[in-house]
């Protein structure tokens, strides 16, 4: 088992981290993804809290692969929950991610983003296992820093519109 751990400062509201949460794909360091489809959403009337499930496509290992995330946002506690786990290759390493974004307790005007993933092999061979776990690892630890790249260019206004749109090959 292999744990991820990542805190990062964007220099933005978190009302602003909130509405740009389901405009972060597409976006041009995102290259990996070539589909998002929301399969619900929701406004829970009771407490205004907008839950919604997305179905994510992945490019490469194997040709495609699926991630399935659900984000809460929590407009009147000002915080959000992004959870995801992967679809695809499960049997292999399951990578269950857990983002919090909230006020960072510096300055309110910032938003706090902490990410933590758990990669688990349940390969029967146990050094199989943990080389998979490691390489996972590895590979995330490089898509977060991917990812953060690619939500700032959202944030900044980058035009979603104008990215060529990936095909399957």
């Amino acid at each position: 088992m292999k744990v991820f751990e990542n805190d990062v400062t964007f220099n933005y509201s978190p009302a602003q981290i909130f509405s740009a949460l389901h405009r972060k794909y597409p976006n041009p360091h995102a290259t990996h993804v070539y589909s998002v489809d929301t399969i619900d959403r929701t406004v829970d009337p009771d407490t205004g809290i907008l839950r919604s499930e997305r179905l994510i496509g992945l490019f490469h290992l194997p040709p495609t692969a699926y991630v399935r995330e659900v984000v809460f946002v929590d407009p009147e506690n000002n915080k959000a929950v992004m959870m995801s786990v992967n679809l695809s290759l499960a049997q292999y390493v399951s990578c269950l991610e857990l983002i919090n974004y909230l006020p960072s307790p510096i300055n309110p005007q910032t938003t706090l983003f902490k990410q933590r993933a758990l990669l688990i092999s349940g390969f029967p061979t146990r050094m199989i296992a943990r080389r998979i776990e490691q390489a996972s690892f590895d590979r995330f630890k490089s898509n977060a820093g991917i990812g953060k790249q690619g939500f700032e260019w959202v944030l900044n206004g980058g035009d979603q519109a104008s990215l060529p749109r990936p095909t399957l090959d």
